[in-house]
């Protein structure tokens, strides 16, 4: 028989996991109060010392949960980033037209206009997206490897089901279809903003750019057998993004 664990022992292990818990209370804090600054200031003009002064806590405390600014808006990101994977998870498994890459980027690209965070961080400076994918390759590049490998996987599940052109190479169809989403996303905040088309119509605009690029027939039983496998797979990805998350929080 397996022997009791001390008093001790289990008095640590209480500690410990109360102590992990206000880590991870604590980096909440702080990603919810730069998070509200990104969109009350934009990017460039938020400081570390603002960030510190909105959660509470003191500059060194930011520095032992993110490295750098751009570490703690990644983080930022990533919390939005999670949401919209949940719900195109719950989507895929509800309307499996979702998993056409015209309507699963339109859904994004709406995503990115609603989601005040994102629409800060990628629409309103035209820099920040820049900086901030530099940024990520150094801080999550395992994360990057992952969420490339899950894109590839997808686009090949696609052609397996007859839903995307085969005359090109998985990874060139990949890169037409980031291509016009990045596209449309910077070429905003470089227009007037009594230049910028409705969010709804680029959006349009967007879903029929990729449609006629690099979508075939949409047969209803293909789109539902694609649209499951689609859902595992992007809910693995999700996984692994909060555990990311996760992990950054209790440090």
């Amino acid at each position: 028989m397996a022997p009791e664990p001390s008093e001790r022992s289990v008095s640590e292990r209480s500690v410990s996991e109360r102590s992990t818990s206000e880590r991870e209370r604590r980096a909440e804090r702080i990603i919810d109060a730069a998070g509200e600054l990104l969109v009350a200031w934009g990017y460039r003009r938020v400081t570390v010392d603002d960030v510190a002064r909105r959660a509470g806590v003191g500059k060194g405390t930011i520095y032992l949960h993110f490295s750098t600014k751009e570490g703690l808006f990644l983080s930022v990101l990533m919390r939005a980033q999670s949401r919209l994977m949940a719900n195109l998870v719950d989507l895929l498994r509800l309307e499996p037209v979702t998993v056409m890459p015209s309507e699963l980027i339109a859904h994004i690209y709406r995503w990115a206009h609603e989601e005040p965070v994102v629409r800060a961080a990628l629409i309103g400076d035209p820099e920040t997206l820049g900086v901030l994918v530099r940024s990520s390759t150094e801080l999550v590049g395992d994360l990057l490897a992952e969420r490339l490998r899950v894109m590839e996987t997808y686009l090949v599940l696609l052609r397996e089901h007859g839903l995307v052109r085969t005359d090109q190479p998985p990874e060139l169809v990949r890169y037409t279809m980031v291509s016009i989403f990045v596209g449309f996303l910077s070429m905003e905040p470089m227009m007037p903003a009594e230049a910028r088309p409705d969010p709804a119509a680029c959006a349009g605009a967007l879903a029929d750019a990729i449609r006629s690029s690099i979508e075939t027939a949409r047969s209803p039983e293909a789109m539902r057998a694609a649209a499951d496998l689609a859902a595992e797979l992007f809910d693995r990805l999700l996984d692994r993004l909060n555990q990311e998350i996760r992990r950054r929080q209790s440090i």
